[in-house]
C-alpha cells in the first residue's frame, strides 16, 4: 500500500508493523529518522545484537539479507532489517530472481526496511516494478520529500518553542528562507540561534550566527548585483568563498538565478502569471518565493538583456568548468557582463 508521512509515524507509534518498507524521496534526514525509529521500537534495547540487522546495499548480498529475514527472533517478537541504498539495477539476473522470491513469502516475524537515498529502483524495467509492486502488496511504499515552506517555518517555531525561545512567523519564514530547506542542517542553525539569544529572535539574530544556504546567499548576491552595489556584491561571494562552496556550484546558483528571472518576465510580459510557471514546472518551483524574487529582479533588465545574460553565463560557466586557477577573477568579472547586460534595450 502507499503511506503518507502521517500513516507511516502511526503505523510505527501504534507498533502495527508490516512485513516490508520501502522508504525513498527527497528528503535524507526525514528518511534516516524514520528508519531509526524502526529501528528502536521493532527490536527492544539490549537485544540488537541478535535481532537487528544494518546493511549498506553496496557491499550485500542479496542471500545475506535472505538468511536474516528468515532468522527467527531471539527473546522479542520481531527482527528488523535495514538494507540502505541497495543497488537493485545493478543485481544479477540470479539476485533479481532471489530478491523476488524472497519478496513473495516474507515471514511475519520480520520487519524488511529498504531505505534507499542515492539508489532508485527504476520502474522502468519489468524487475522494478516487479519488486516495488511485491512492497506495494506485502507491505508498505512510503516516498518522503521535503517539507514545505509553510511546514518548514512552522517547524522552526515549534523548535524554537522547544528551546525556550519565542519567534514570530515572519522571522521564522525568514530563517527558511535564509538556511534552507535541508532538515539536519535547519536543526542545527535553530540550536545555534537559540543558544546565541536570550530573547525573542529576531532577523538579526539570524544573520548573525546562522550559516546561509548557497541559495539564500545567491539571492542576496545578486539583489546587490542588480542594484549596482557591487561592494556588497563582492562581499557575499567572499561569504561563499570562505565557506570553501565550490565555484562550479556558486556559478550554477546564478544560473538557476537569472533562468528564473527569464521564465518570470516571459511569462508576465506574455499575459501569463507565476503560477504558470510554477504549474509548467512541479518539480522545480514547490512554493512561489523564488518565482516572487525571480519576477521582482528580472525588472532591472529588459528580455533581451536577460537573453544575453544568459549567454554570458553560459560562456563563464564553461571557463569556470575548464580552468584550474583564477575561478574567483571568473565570477568577479561576471559580475561586472551581468552588469553590463542590465543597459541593453
Amino acid at each position: 500500500m502507499k503511506f503518507v508521512e502521517k500513516t507511516l509515524w502511526q503505523n510505527i507509534q501504534s507498533e502495527n508493523y508490516l512485513p516490508v518498507y520501502l522508504v525513498t524521496g527527497t528528503d535524507g534526514y526525514l528518511k534516516q529518522q524514520y528508519v531509526s525509529l524502526f529501528a528502536d521500537r521493532v527490536v527492544p534495547a539490549g537485544l540488537e545484537a541478535f535481532n537487528l540487522h544494518k546493511f549498506e546495499g553496496d557491499v550485500t548480498e542479496v542471500d545475506e539479507i535472505a538468511t536474516c529475514v528468515e532468522a527467527l527472533p531471539a527473546m522479542c517478537e520481531k527482527t528488523c532489517v535495514i538494507v540502505h541504498d541497495l543497488p537493485f539495477s545493478g543485481l544479477t539476473e540470479d539476485e533479481q530472481e532471489k530478491m523476488l522470491t524472497m519478496l513473495r513469502d516474507l515471514p511475519d516475524t520480520c520487519v524488511l526496511v529498504f531505505w534507499q537515498d542515492t539508489e532508485n529502483i527504476s520502474q522502468r524495467t519489468t524487475f522494478g516494478k516487479d519488486v516495488v509492486n511485491l512492497i506495494d502488496k506485502a507491505g508498505a511504499v512510503c516516498t518522503i520529500d521535503k517539507r514545505t515552506q509553510k511546514d518548514l517555518t512552522a517547524f522552526v517555531v515549534k523548535e524554537c518553542k522547544k528551546n525556550e525561545r519565542e519567534i514570530d512567523y515572519d522571522t521564522a519564514l525568514y530563517f527558511v528562507q535564509a538556511v534552507g530547506d535541508d532538515m539536519s542542517n535547519l536543526i542545527n542553525e535553530i540550536e545555534k540561534v537559540c543558544f546565541y539569544t536570550n530573547s525573542a529572535i529576531t532577523v538579526k539574530d539570524i544573520d548573525a550566527v546562522a550559516i546561509k544556504s548557497l541559495e539564500a546567499t545567491t539571492f542576496k548576491m545578486l539583489d546587490y548585483l542588480v542594484d549596482n552595489d557591487f561592494e556588497n556584491a563582492y562581499k557575499m561571494l567572499g561569504v561563499l568563498f570562505d565557506q570553501k562552496t565550490d565555484p562550479i556550484l556558486i556559478v550554477g546558483a546564478i544560473v538557476s538565478s537569472y533562468v528564473d528571472m527569464y521564465r518570470a518576465k516571459i511569462a508576465v510580459e506574455s499575459g501569463h502569471s507565476i503560477k504558470d510557471v510554477k504549474a509548467a514546472y512541479p518539480s522545480v518551483y514547490k512554493s512561489d518565493f523564488r518565482l516572487k524574487s525571480a519576477l521582482n529582479r528580472s525588472k532591472k533588465y529588459t528580455v533581451k538583456g536577460l537573453r544575453e545574460a544568459l549567454e554570458i553565463i553560459s560562456r563563464a560557466d564553461i571557463q569556470n568548468k575548464s580552468t584550474f586557477a583564477g575561478e574567483r577573477l571568473t565570477i568577479e568579472k561576471l559580475f561586472i557582463d551581468l552588469s553590463m547586460a542590465r543597459r541593453i534595450k
